[in-house]
């Protein structure tokens, strides 16, 4: 359990189940490649998850005390070797699906290193990079595919816009940890009031992109991810407004639940191609 917390696990599983589902919708339909495709994804958010804790001890020790290194459930060692562990093999599956596949999963790979050392000190750049980061699974499984997806390229830009402003409240979130630790985050900058704010109306923003994207979603067959498109923006503009009120808690969590119906839409429109 400590190690599934470690890694957390949980994304994993969501990551590997939105690069699959969007490989399927893409028109790929080879059962190793799906297994590939799960495992490298899941491989790398685990190896990425291990190694920010490493990298973070100082800020955890505020913000997450109850963290698996900063507990001591989990060893220095263990972790190095999970994370640095995770990210090798998910790279040598990666590399079985083809030169764009690796492309995109070493991209992800180094950009998500980089943050947990470096990166994530920086105002603003760190927090496009978790987004980024967060959206690439729509990338990974077109490229996996071997073609490209109008929809899941506006599902990615949606995607990414929502991210960038839920990266902001949780940026605002961990202001007191990451102000002890010396981070210059924006919130650290400006105020977590008014990071949370920025945070919300860029929430708010994405679910223009949700609109088109339930449009185009709509014209081309996908009814089911156009419905769940089409709730996750409603959704979205209600968390952006409970932000707005100072309930960021709320918000962080309405949030996941708001993306999750995009994903279940998604998972249903592969399930139907394969099955």
């Amino acid at each position: 359990m400590s190690l599934w917390k470690l890694i957390r696990g949980e994304h994993g599983v969501l990551a590997a189940l939105a690069s699959t589902a969007s490989y399927a919708v893409a028109g790929g339909n080879n059962a190793a490649t799906l297994v590939l495709l799960a495992a490298s994804t899941f491989l790398a958010q685990a190896g990425l998850f291990a190694h920010n804790d490493l990298s973070n001890l100082e800020e955890d020790r505020v913000n997450r005390p109850d963290a698996p290194l900063v507990s001591g459930r989990v060893s220095l060692a263990t972790a190095r070797a999970v994370a640095y562990g995770s990210l090798v093999a998910g790279a040598a599956c990666a590399a079985t699906l083809g030169l764009a596949p690796l492309s995109v999963y070493l991209t992800a790979a180094v950009l998500g290193v980089l943050y947990n050392v470096r990166l994530k000190r920086v105002p603003v750049v760190g927090n496009l990079i978790v987004a980024f980061l967060t959206s690439m699974t729509y990338i990974y499984g077109m490229a996996a595919a071997g073609r490209l997806s109008d929809v899941l390229m506006l599902l990615f830009a949606s995607s990414l816009v929502a991210n960038v402003g839920r990266e902001f409240v949780k940026t605002a979130m961990d202001y007191q940890g990451d102000m002890r630790a010396g981070l210059k985050t924006l919130a650290v900058l400006i105020g977590p009031q008014k990071t949370a704010a920025v945070g919300g109306l860029v929430t708010a923003a994405s679910a223009a992109l949700g609109v088109w994207l339930v449009m185009d979603s709509a014209s081309t067959g996908l009814y089911a991810l156009a419905a769940g498109a089409g709730l996750t923006s409603a959704l979205l503009v209600y968390m952006a407004y409970l932000a707005l009120r100072g309930q960021w808690r709320t918000y962080r969590n309405g949030t996941l639940a708001a993306f999750g119906i995009t994903l279940i839409a998604l998972v249903a429109e592969a399930a139907w191609r394969l099955f």
